[in-house]
């Protein structure tokens, strides 16, 4: 049996602006993928309205443990000061090539 969650409004509408290729309730269902869309892609009020559910700790967890490839240089930099954490440079995805018995044939592979 499947139990759905109902969201606020307001939230489903930041998750709809903010993770524009998933579902709302999707986007909510992964607080980590949500919160860092947001932290990168939202607007201020956007901000406000997560920050009534969602505590600051929860924001300081996802850029501690940032996920490759989401955050912007500056958007890192804004958070980090913001929270008074050493800014650090943002996890980023690796590609390497792979190279086929032979030689012949080949194709990157995301690490």
């Amino acid at each position: 049996m499947n139990l759905a969650v109902s969201y606020p409004a307001e939230l489903l509408r930041v998750a709809r602006k903010v993770v524009w290729y998933d579902k709302p309730a999707q986007t909510m269902a992964d607080l980590k993928t949500f919160l860092s869309h947001l932290m990168v892609n939202g607007s201020s009020a956007d901000v406000a309205v997560v920050e009534r559910t969602d505590p600051a700790e929860e924001f300081r967890r996802v850029l501690a443990n940032a996920p490759a490839a989401v955050f912007t240089r500056e958007a890192g930099q804004k958070w980090h000061e913001q929270f008074g954490m050493p800014v650090r440079s943002m996890p980023r995805r690796q590609f390497r090539w792979l190279v086929r018995p032979g030689g012949r044939s080949f194709h990157w592979q995301m690490t």
